[in-house]
C-alpha cells in the first residue's frame, strides 16, 4: 500500500519508533511529520517536519506539484538508504552501558 501512496503523513508525537515512516523512506514515499524529537532523530531531512497546527499546510507544500512532490521522494528515498539499523542499534546500546 505505501508504494502506491502519493504522501505519508505521520501526526504522531509518541516516542514509538516511527516504523511506518522508516518504511516509506525506504520506498521513497513523500513523508509529512509532526514534529517530535523522535522523528526528527529518525527522519532527519527525508521529510517534511511540521508542527501539529501545520501539517495540513505542509502537506499541500509536498503535493502542490508533482515537481515538489517528486523532490520529497527523492530526500525521503536519500535518507532510506542513509538510515543504518545497525547505527540505531549502536546508539541504543551505548545509552544503555551509560545508564
Amino acid at each position: 500500500m505505501l508504494d502506491t501512496a502519493s504522501a505519508l503523513v505521520s501526526p504522531s508525537a509518541l516516542s514509538a519508533f516511527p516504523w511506518r515512516a522508516v518504511e516509506a523512506l525506504a520506498l521513497g514515499v513523500p513523508i509529512v511529520a509532526m514534529a517530535s524529537a523522535v522523528h526528527e532523530e529518525v527522519l532527519l531531512d527525508g521529510a517534511l517536519i511540521a508542527p501539529v497546527e501545520s501539517l495540513s499546510d505542509a502537506l499541500g507544500q509536498v503535493l502542490a506539484s508533482e515537481e515538489s512532490r517528486k523532490r520529497y521522494a527523492v530526500r525521503a528515498a536519500d535518507r532510506g538508504r542513509a538510515f543504518s539499523w545497525r547505527d540505531h542499534a549502536e546508539r541504543v546500546w551505548a545509552l544503555h552501558s551509560e545508564l
